[in-house]
């Protein structure tokens, strides 16, 4: 029951007071001054009675009624301090939470483009005291941040225009600490009140220290780096040391047996006729050191194919692709536009040796029938396109860390600033496309 009820029974139960004593005072009157028979004091005395009696019922029910308007007061109260008593204790735990957090919880409002709140971890983190942060006031974050990274709130901002309500945006920028360090931060943040009409106001964001792991992927990347140089100059040293032993093989084994061969055929040709065994011995040497000779080709040209040096890279393919099909079965079917395409030393060695490692490959695990081997030039760069017939690579296969081969390939394009993608399928075979990007 409230204040207003109250008063108006009050004002009524004092009305009804007020009426009896009038009529009380009409009776003494009466009696008085007209001397009113006994019948009609008995009525009045009937009608004062019920209004006693109304007064009583009246008192007792009003009575009632404030003794539970008292008892529902006191529950209210003491639900009201039950409250008060939760909302501190939950004050309390997200204190210690802000608190014990390792990273820097803050409130930015968009509005007025200001933090308006942050944990005490970023005295920890910064090394600011709280007296230093309450001196440079609610811009704190833009004071201390990189001079590159200056616009970071802004273009957050930005982005959670079209953002929905749950949506965590992640930016990364450098703040200095009180020695004058510059310190990596990684924050993730969410919308945490919206205006009315639907747009952020306030957001809630955690900020991460990052800077190790930035170190760590600094050094990670030099030494990925460095990596992919010495890879390239042992790549360049080993097609060297191969085109050397090539030439060796192909120019003095080569020559040796040639001479040899020459050698064997003027001694056979002084044998008299009646010497059978020894002539069939001669021509058994004879095609044996054709057969040497044969030999030493085949490995001089797979050490380092002559064609490649002497006429170019399409030469190259053109006989590996036959000498693969003669030796394999294996059908390869070669596509080259333009014919006549002219390429640095690097890019041509690059090509070549990924087309013999997709042929390999073909060869060990596709059980294909028929290769198609496509090599353009386009304005943007170099595209080589081998697929197969056979039973698909898998995944797994080209995520391997024991597939070398495809490892090899993959570090060749990259020091040549390209991509090379490797997809298999049950029913398509696999397919090896590789970009290289060509100097202008």
């Amino acid at each position: 029951m409230n204040k207003a009820e109250s008063t108006d029974r009050e004002a009524r139960i004092s009305i009804l007071e007020q009426t009896v004593a009038e009529l009380t005072t009409a009776l003494s009157s009466a009696e008085e001054n007209f001397g009113l028979e006994k019948q009609e004091r008995l009525k009045l005395e009937d009608e004062l009675k019920e209004y006693r009696d109304y007064l009583d019922r009246t008192i007792a029910c009003r009575t009632q009624e404030l003794r539970k308007a008292n008892k529902d007061l006191r529950a209210e109260i003491m639900r009201r301090i039950q409250m008060e008593k939760e909302l501190v204790e939950s004050q309390r735990f997200v204190n210690r939470i802000t608190d014990a957090t390792p990273n820097i919880l803050y409130i930015y409002d968009v509005i007025t483009n200001r933090n308006i709140y942050v944990n005490p971890r970023i005295t920890n983190l910064l090394g600011y005291s709280a007296e230093q942060i309450k001196l440079i006031g609610n811009q704190f974050f833009q004071s201390v941040l990189h001079v590159e990274d200056a616009g970071v709130f802004e273009k957050l901002q930005e982005r959670f225009q079209g953002a929905r309500y749950r949506d965590i945006l992640e930016s990364e920028y450098r703040m200095k600490n009180v020695q004058g360090e510059w310190r990596w931060f990684l924050s993730r943040n969410v919308i945490f009140k919206e205006t009315s009409a639907g747009k952020p106001q306030l957001i809630l964001g955690i900020a991460q220290d990052i800077t190790e792991r930035k170190k760590a992927d600094e050094e990670l990347s030099r030494s990925r780096e460095q990596l992919r140089v010495l890879l390239a100059h042992l790549q360049s040293v080993r097609e060297e040391e191969r085109t050397r032993i090539s030439r060796e093989i192909h120019d003095e084994l080569g020559q040796a047996l040639t001479a040899l061969k020459i050698d064997l055929s003027w001694l056979a040709k002084r044998l008299t006729k009646d010497q059978e065994i020894l002539i069939e011995k001669a021509s058994d040497m004879s095609r044996l050191i054709d057969l040497n000779i044969q030999t030493v080709k085949r490995i001089a040209a797979e050490l380092r194919p002559g064609l490649l040096d002497d006429l170019g890279l399409t030469a190259a393919l053109e006989w590996q692709a036959e000498e693969f099909e003669q030796r394999q079965g294996i059908r390869c079917e070669l596509r080259i536009r333009p014919t006549d395409i002219t390429l640095d030393r690097d890019i041509s060695t690059a090509i070549f040796r990924i087309f013999q490692e997709t042929l390999t490959n073909v060869v060990r695990h596709a059980k294909a029938t028929r290769i198609v081997v496509a090599l353009e030039k386009k304005p943007r760069g170099l595209v080589l396109t081998v697929r197969d017939n056979g039973r698909g690579i898998t995944k797994k296969q080209i995520e391997s860390p024991t597939s070398i081969g495809l490892i090899g390939m993959r570090e060749r394009v990259n020091f040549l600033n390209g991509t090379v993608d490797i997809s298999g399928s049950r029913t398509k075979g696999t397919t090896v496309k590789v970009f290289i990007p060509l100097r202008t």
